[in-house]
């Protein structure tokens, strides 16, 4: 299905957490204020997101992921995170066979924004998120990645930056409903 992200929708904001803001710091929120120890980014570009989670906790490992992380990744990171960051050069819509099925607390997804590749980004990573696991999204504004959300999940939140996320418990702990 194409759709054309040309017209960006305005999404009300349902939530948001102390440091809010930026997607960064939802996400960070989210995952320091629900103790999550196994996550992973899908399409890490620069790394901002992941960088922003594991400086702020130091629980938590992340995979990364990203078809070019020749912007992300360098010795000094490698270096600096060491046992907590993994790094995977690749297509993030293929099975990431690497994790481990139910053994993420996390996923954020920000990689390519066309229904079909978020489509197959969310039904790719579903599997490896344990039972009570956080499906985490940025641009939801964006008409594809808004389907695409609906179409496989049927339903979501809205943090700061828009970002979208959702949980099948609807247990959303650590973060504020704006009412």
């Amino acid at each position: 299905m194409k759709i054309s992200n040309k017209v960006k929708l305005v999404l009300k904001q349902t939530y948001t957490s102390v440091n809010s803001g930026t997607r960064e710091h939802f996400v960070s929120d989210i995952v320091k204020n629900n103790n999550l120890q196994l996550g992973a980014e899908i399409g890490v570009r620069t790394g901002k997101t992941s960088f922003n989670i594991l400086n702020n906790n130091p629980q938590t490992t992340i995979y990364a992921i990203d078809k070019d992380i020749n912007q992300f990744y360098n010795k000094s990171i490698e270096e600096k995170y060491r046992d907590r960051l993994r790094v995977f050069e690749i297509d993030s819509r293929k099975s990431p066979d690497f994790v481990q099925d139910s053994s993420l607390d996390f996923f954020f997804i920000d990689a390519s924004h066309t229904y079909k590749n978020v489509r197959l980004d969310i039904l790719a990573w579903i599997p490896k998120l344990k039972e009570d696991g956080w499906m985490i999204g940025h641009d939801i504004n964006y008409p594809s990645v808004e389907a695409a959300v609906m179409n496989v999940i049927g339903n979501y939140e809205v943090g700061p930056d828009n970002v979208w996320f959702y949980k099948k418990d609807l247990n959303y702990t650590g973060i504020k409903k704006i009412t």
